[in-house]
Order: C-alpha cells, then structure tokens, then sequence
C-alpha cells in the first residue's frame, strides 16, 4: 500500500480510498504542493493565529442563541492561540473595529477538550474507536465567567470592559478543529450573545493534544476524527465496560400521549424542526420527520434537511434496569435499557445508558424537566453545556456515564442518523421511587418520547 513519511512518521494510506480518483490525480501532480499543504495543515508552532468567521441575522436565520441588541455591534476577526504548557493554552480575540477590544481567555486546560476516551477503554479497539468518534461527533460548549481565566483589555468604546459577562468555549460536533467562541452579556436580565465566532484549532497542536491525552498516535484515527466515518455495524462488548451485579425487570411506561415538553433549549430550537403537526410524542413516529443539519463550520441549515429513522424506536418493548460495576469507580452504579421493536420490519434493538449514579441526578418536577442532567451518547463523554469549573472538578477521563442504541447482537447503530442524541434524566420530585428518562432528538431540537421508570426500593435514592 502506498504511504507518505511525516514528521519522522510513515504513514500508509489507500490513496484512491481515502481520497478518491480525482484527489489522488491532483496529489501526484502537485508533488511538492502537496507535502508543502500537509506540513502547513498540521503546523504545530506554539503560536499561531486564524481567521475568525461570523453570520450576521440574515446569514444565519436558524441560530438557536438568544442574541443581545449589540449582537454584531463589536467584531472580532483573529484569534491568536499560544500554547503555554503541555495542554495549557492561552486565546486573544483581537478586535474586528475600533468600537471592540482585545479579549483574552487564558489558562485554558484543552486536555478536557480533545476528543479521547478513559484508560479502561483503550484495551478494547472497538470502545476505542467509537468511544472517540462519538466524542467529536458531539458538542462540547464550556462558560468562562467574567474574572479569573478572562481579561478584557483598554480600547474600543468600553462597551465590553463594562458589559461582557462571560465567553463561551465550544468544540462542535463536526469534523477535528472546528471550535467557535461565543461572548455574552446581560439585556434586562437575561444573559444573551452579542458575538459569535467560528475558527479551526490548529490540527498540528490538535494531533498534540491527542496523543498526550490518550497516548495513542493520531494517525491511527485521523480520517474518522477529521471526516465523518460511520461506524455502523462495530461489536459492542458491554461486558468490556462494567460487570453485572444485579437486574430487574422494571415497570416503565412511555408517555405516548402526552404534549411533548418544550422549554429550555427546545424553545429555542422549535423553528428548525421539519414535520408535520406534533400534538402527542407518538406523533414522531407516524410521519416523515425532519431537522435542521448542523452543517461546517458548525451552524444550523433548514436548506439542508436532516432525515431521521425514529421508526426503529416507534414500538416499546420494555426495560430493564442493572446494578453494574466499573473499573473507574469503587461503588456499585447502574444501568438502563429500553428495548425497542422497529415499526416496520418488526426488528429488534435497544438503547443502553450505563454508568449512572442514580442519588445524583436532580430531583424536579416534570414541568422543569430541563434541570435534569443530560448527555450525549458515547463512552465518558462531557454534558453538551458547562461550567469550566464543573468541567474541572470531575474531568471526561473520569467520567463513567456510556450510552449506545445496539441491534439485537450488540452491533452498534448510528444514534445520529436515527435521531437520538441522548438521554436527560431526574428523579421525581414527588415520589422518590420514580425516575423520568427523556429522549433528547439530533441536536436537541426536540423530546422525542418521555418514560417513566419505577424503580426498586432505594435505587432511585441512591442507597
């Protein structure tokens, strides 16, 4: 097979695989060109600075972000990234005109950010390889708050120095380096964005990043990591990543005439939902439904129209809930399977969320159903919204939440292309022995069905 040395690396690649006809043509050609365009792609000087790309309202009509009344008042064109330490690094957001001013967000740990996967899943290359593209395939939106890790320069008309309340950090769920920062502020009380701004992290600091995070070399992964490759189809050993301890057969029901719940982030997403009328949650599955792409370098497109295949979900079978235990954590933690058969061809599979610690998910009612916590599926993967801190105080490569939709022999499926996202879960306020499990769609536009689970006697208290 044909390769390529790079940084003392030899690399072989299925050239017209990869590639395609045409690329491979235009490779040989350029000779040199092309060696000149790998280095520059995955340049690792410690400093570097890129271009910083924003949509005005009527660019981007589908934005979901509650926008300030300054919202692309103050511009910020470049962004100067400074690696200060093996994964510390430092963001200068230069200004776009002379009303905005330089802003900096330093001291930043990316160790938390890089698409990786915890020790105890690296022996198994199947966990290995979804556990990773899950993870860049799934949004990861980090809040600074004002003081501390933010500095906001003299310059510009004061508007940032007395308004800006907090910048957000965010790798989307898009091919390997497409990050965006987002700065807030507060219109009559409420936090809102008055600028939003896509960059690429530098891909050579990136491929860094990863391989001291996970002490696995980046070009084993590069092409799943920086392209969409479905892995459809992969065994999924469940005994890999905990031992049973305990099962129940669980009484779960799902709410299929109930109004589907809207508040929160669905409130904001309602306008990039493509279906017809939605009165009840079996309404998703009696009908073609569609959703707003998220589409390079990380926005939303009602031009290009997601399908989903929620049939695989439409009748439900039943539940069961685990006592497991984890490599990673001493106490015994738990694990819930919905079972489901496909509407159409009568096939079986099931969704499996694992590694919970039931007595600490929020307790509310479901009118606030949004308090609850919330994940995106994968191994070990960080919430889609949080704090640094949060972030901080208990790292991915800690983590033990695991979520997976398997056919019937544990193969995986994509959860993307069906239209699940993941689970948000609380407990009852009321009734303590009751836990709430929503489907969250693709992209969260929406809840796509809401059980309820009773639980055994102190399980759901976390006894």
């Amino acid at each position: 097979m044909p390769s390529i040395t790079f940084n003392g690396r030899t690399l072989s690649v299925n050239w017209t695989r990869t590639f395609g006809i045409g690329a491979v043509a235009l490779i040989v050609g350029t000779g040199l060109g092309g060696t000149v365009w790998w280095q520059t792609r995955y340049n690792g000087a410690p400093e570097q600075t890129v271009h910083l790309t924003a949509f005005g309202n009527k660019e981007y009509p589908e934005d979901p972000e509650e926008r300030s009344a300054e919202f692309g008042n103050y511009p910020h064109r470049r962004l100067r990234i400074q690696q200060r330490g093996e994964t510390r690094f430092r963001f200068v957001i230069e200004p776009g005109s002379t009303h905005s001013t330089t802003i900096e967000l330093s001291d930043v740990d990316l160790a938390h950010f890089v698409a990786a996967v915890p020790p105890w899943v690296k022996s198994d290359p199947d966990l290995t390889k979804v556990g990773l593209i899950d993870r860049e395939r799934n949004r990861q939106q980090v809040s600074f708050r004002r003081g501390g890790h933010i500095q906001v320069h003299d310059g510009g008309d004061g508007f940032e120095q007395r308004a800006l309340s907090r910048v957000d950090l965010a790798r989307n769920c898009l091919n390997a380096g497409l990050w965006e920062l987002l700065l807030f502020t507060v219109d009559d009380g409420v936090e809102r964005v008055y600028a939003h701004v896509w960059f690429t992290f530098p891909l050579g600091l990136y491929k860094s990043l990863f391989e001291r995070v996970n002490g696995l070399s980046y070009w084993d992964y590069w092409w799943s990591l920086e392209h969409w490759v479905d892995p459809t189809g992969t065994p999924i050993v469940l005994d890999r990543l905990r031992t049973v301890e305990q099962e129940w057969e669980v009484n779960a029901t799902a709410q299929w005439d109930e109004h589907p719940a809207v508040r929160g982030e669905q409130i904001l997403k309602r306008k990039n939902v493509l279906a017809g009328p939605v009165h009840t949650y079996r309404d998703w599955y009696t009908q073609p439904v569609q959703f707003a792409s998220f589409i390079p370098p990380g926005r939303y497109s009602l031009k290009h129209s997601r399908d989903t295949q929620l049939h695989y979900l439409a009748e439900f079978v039943g539940a069961k809930l685990r006592q497991v235990r984890m490599q990673a954590r001493p106490q015994p933690l738990f694990e819930i399977e919905l079972v489901f058969r496909d509407s159409g061809t009568g096939e079986m599979s099931h969704l499996v969320f694992g590694g919970l610690d039931l007595g600490t998910l929020p307790a509310t009612i479901t009118e606030h159903y949004e308090q609850g916590w919330q994940a995106p599926m994968g191994i070990a993967n960080p919430s889609f919204f949080e704090s640094y801190e949060d972030l901080l105080a208990v790292p991915p490569s800690q983590r033990t939440f695991y979520g997976f939709h398997l056919d019937a022999r544990d193969y995986w499926m994509d959860h993307h292309a069906v239209g699940v996202d993941g689970p948000l879960l609380h407990r009852d306020a009321r009734d303590p022995a009751t836990l709430h499990l929503y489907l969250l769609s693709y992209e969260r536009h929406a809840l796509l069905n809401h059980f309820v689970v009773r639980c055994p006697v102190d399980v759901c208290r976390g006894s």
